[in-house]
Formats: structure tokens, C-alpha cells, sequence
């Protein structure tokens, strides 16, 4: 995914706050949204993501702090005079109106000409392919042509700014994948700022150019989906963003730019990572070594003379047939379970495990990320 090379701030969100009652929702949340970039909002339900954009769309004041447009404070100025359109969850279509009628509502509220309102109608829904089906309520759509139809109300009014309220939820699979696409497509046709909130990991990453990831109402990390899903900030991102084996270690030694650390008994030698300010963010203690299941690599003790350097030794738990893929449980000396993820190809036999195989757990130098043992 490629972030736009008009990277001038479109949106400021300074210093956000906002209470319900006695419940903080946001926590002096502060995020930049750059001109023409589609970034995700990604968490679990009732971390903030929603009612960030909710504020952003005016339908919600924050308790605290500033929301900015374009250079202007609209912290205070009403939803209709905001250039944001949304796309709700549940596309919130005119029941009583056709298509068209229901495309041309906000044009036909700024009292646009009627000659210019059918133009503009039928190119927004030939964008969306939906022009065939301008005469049809909205009761005979199916779910993806209604929310086409939401999409093209949303942007047929130009706004800066399109948000997309977990537009995909009600979707089968095989269309949400369908839909993941075209909204890509779309916001390259139309050139405007798309903000998209999901809980879904793979529409964040398949769609984005940066995923913010969201709990309990503050920023835990912001980047690029391969950012995110390489080298996650802490143990809750790592866990939220796809599956996770969790190895512990103890510090032994530390270099210049690496450390000795012993885990499960081995001596391994581990880079070190750093924080923004380039100072490095494990000196001592107790440490976690965290890879993800296609980062490791099964062998049958039998196919190896020894024991390599850097490997773990274990028994194979199950195996569990995924397609594509084969998902291989291993369980190593210490009692942990971990999962690798190796590609299926049925004219090798070596991937068909058996329960109870003696195997070697190892993976490639560096692809491991380190945490403090405390986050």
C-alpha cells in the first residue's frame, strides 16, 4: 500500500477528551489525517473509534480539546456545515424513496438545479455501478448494492472528508472482500480522504494507507499495516493484529546493539530495538520474544543430525487444515504451546505431521520482535 504523496494535514484531532457520564471514552486522543489518505481506525468494540469520528463529524462535542478542518476549529460548528459525509453502519437509506431520490437528497437540500442534480446523480451512480438501478427502493437491494448506494449519497456532495462507520459488518464474506476492493478503487476515482472504522484486522490492512489501533480510548500505535503487524508497540497490539507465540527470556548480556538472553534454555542472541528517540527501549530484566506462526519453521528431529543452534525442541500437539495453509501446534520443554504456519503443498509429504513427532521449532534471525517483560 502506498501512502499519497499529498501529505499536507487535512485533519487535527488536539488533545480529544470526552466523557459520558462518569465514563471517559476518549483520553486526550491527538491524531493528524493527511489530504487524500484512507486511514482505518482499528479496535475492539468500545475502544473510541466510533465516537472519535462521531466528533469528527459533529454529531458528538468532545468534553475537551479541538477538532480541525482544513486549518479551521470546527470544534463548535454543527454537522451540516462540517465537509464530512458519513456512511453508517446500517447505510440509513430512505425507505420511502428510490435510488435516485435517495442519491439526490443532499443536492436537491442545497437547492441545486434539477438538470444538474440528474447529471450528478447518474455519474455517482455509474461510479458506484449502480446506474441500471436508479428506479429500485431501497427494500429491492441487496446489502452490498445498498451500501453502494450509502457511498454515492455520502460523496455525491464532495466533501473533504468520507467516513465509513463499519459499513462492511452485515456483509458475507466473499462480498466484504468484494467491497474492500472497490472502496479502494473509489477513493482513487474520487481523490478525498476516506477515515474507515472496522474491528477487523484484514479490512484494516487489505485497505489502508495507516491503521490507527485504538483500546480503551487511546492511540496504542499508528502505521503503515506491515508497521503494525511487524513490529508492534506492545503485547496489545501484537495480540489484537493477528495471531502471536509469546516466548519469555532472560536477559544475560548486553552489547552494543544486541543482547544474549536466555529462553527455554537456549542462549540466543537478539537485536535490540529502539525508541523514537533513538535510545533503546530494553536495557536488563526479563524480556518477550514475540513471533508470528509464519515466522517459524518445523522440523522433524529425524530429518536433523543434532541440534542446531538457536532451536527448540518439542512434540507436535495437532495440526489443523486451513487450505492454503496447514496450522502446526508444537509443544515445547517448557510446557507452551506455539503455532506455526506453513504453506500446503500436497506433493510434499513432509508438511503431514503426526501427533506426537519429535520436531525442532526455530526462525530466521532478526524477525522476532522484543518487548520488555511489563508491556
Amino acid at each position: 500500500m502506498n501512502i499519497p504523496n499529498n501529505l499536507e494535514p487535512l485533519i487535527e484531532f488536539k488533545n480529544i477528551t470526552k466523557f459520558f457520564g462518569e465514563s471517559k471514552v476518549l483520553n486526550n486522543v491527538s491524531l493528524t489525517v493527511n489530504n487524500g489518505e484512507f486511514l482505518t481506525l482499528l479496535g475492539p468494540s468500545g475502544c473510541g473509534k466510533t465516537t472519535l469520528i462521531r466528533i469528527l463529524a459533529g454529531f458528538e462535542k468532545p468534553t475537551s480539546g479541538q477538532v480541525i478542518i482544513s486549518g479551521k476549529d470546527v470544534t463548535d460548528v454543527v454537522p451540516n456545515k462540517r465537509t464530512v459525509n458519513t456512511v453508517f453502519q446500517n447505510y440509513a437509506l430512505f425507505p420511502h424513496m428510490d435510488v435516485f431520490d435517495n442519491v439526490a437528497f443532499g443536492l436537491r437540500m442545497k437547492k441545486v438545479n434539477e438538470r444538474l442534480i440528474k447529471a450528478e446523480v447518474m455519474s455517482a451512480l455509474r461510479i458506484v455501478k449502480m446506474e441500471k438501478y436508479a428506479n429500485r427502493m431501497p427494500s429491492e437491494l441487496s446489502g452490498g448494492q445498498q451500501q453502494r448506494i450509502a457511498i454515492a449519497r455520502a460523496f455525491i456532495n464532495k466533501p473533504k472528508v468520507l467516513l465509513l462507520d463499519e459499513p462492511l459488518s452485515a456483509l458475507d464474506y466473499k462480498l466484504r472482500q468484494q467491497m474492500q476492493i472497490e472502496l479502494k478503487e473509489l477513493r482513487r476515482k474520487l481523490g478525498i480522504t476516506f477515515i474507515f472504522v472496522t474491528h477487523d484486522q484484514e479490512e484494516a490492512f487489505s485497505m489502508s494507507d495507516r491503521v490507527v489501533v485504538m483500546n480503551s480510548g487511546v492511540i496504542e500505535q499508528l502505521g503503515t499495516p506491515s508497521e503494525i503487524y511487524e513490529e508492534p508497540n506492545n503485547m496489545f497490539v501484537a495480540n489484537f493484529v493477528g495471531q502471536i507465540n509469546e516466548l519469555e527470556g532472560q536477559i544475560i548480556e548486553v552489547y552494543e546493539n544486541n543482547f544474549d538472553a536466555c529462553i527455554d534454555g537456549l542462549i540466543m542472541n537478539l537485536n535490540k530495538r529502539k525508541n523514537k528517540d533513538n535510545s533503546f527501549i530494553i536495557k536488563q530484566g526479563k524480556v518477550r520474544v514475540l513471533l508470528r506462526p509464519e515466522d517459524l519453521r518445523v522440523e522433524r528431529v529425524a530429518d536433523v543430525e543434532g541440534i542446531p543452534e538457536g532451536c527448540l525442541s518439542g512434540i507436535i500437539v495437532d495440526t489443523v487444515y486451513k487450505g492454503m495453509t496447514i496450522d502446526v501446534l508444537v509443544k515445547i520443554n517448557n510446557g507452551k504451546i506455539l503455532m506455526a504456519t506453513e504453506f500446503f503443498n500436497e506433493d510434499d509429504p513432509d508438511i503431514s505431521y503426526k501427533a506426537g513427532e519429535k520436531v525442532l521449532v526455530s526462525w530466521v534471525k532478526d524477525w522476532e520482535v522484543v518487548l520488555p517483560h511489563g508491556e
